[in-house]
């Protein structure tokens, strides 16, 4: 048997106004409120660290492409370095380049820098101020 009332509502369906107090006692109570800001403090800590290990995963990320980057481009000079040794050009520029030697008739020229001038011992000579060499000589 449903008893409707002039706004359209059945008495079954309408939550007494005694319940909804209890439940409001319920929500409103500080235990409740303690425990909903200890599940929020949880829940927001939790976030924070899953953005914390995004943001380390998008920065490592980076430096991998970037890496992958210089080896892709390593790669292309080295079988560039291949091709180049495969003919007798390239071969003949690799030696002279690392051993200084010339053909029968040529000659092999060295130029010395003036800034990388050598030192009695073997050392490069630091060039150095009027000031300095003036305290210099002094000591």
């Amino acid at each position: 048997m449903l008893i409707t009332h002039s706004f359209g509502y059945t008495t079954r369906e309408m939550i007494p106004f005694q319940e909804r107090k209890k439940l409001r006692k319920i929500l409103y109570a500080k235990a409740t409120l303690f425990v909903l800001l200890v599940v929020l403090i949880f829940v927001a800590r939790g976030t924070y660290q899953v953005y914390q290990k995004a943001h380390i995963a998008r920065t490592e990320q980076k430096e991998v492409e970037k890496s992958f980057e210089e080896l892709a481009l390593h790669a292309r000079e080295l079988e560039q370095s291949v091709e180049r040794l495969k003919s007798e050009q390239g071969i003949e520029g690799e030696i002279r380049q690392k051993f200084t030697v010339a053909r029968p008739g040529e000659e092999v020229v060295v130029i010395v820098d003036e800034s990388t001038k050598k030192s009695k011992n073997g050392e490069a000579e630091e060039r150095q101020g009027f000031w300095q060499t003036i305290l210099r000589l002094w000591q």
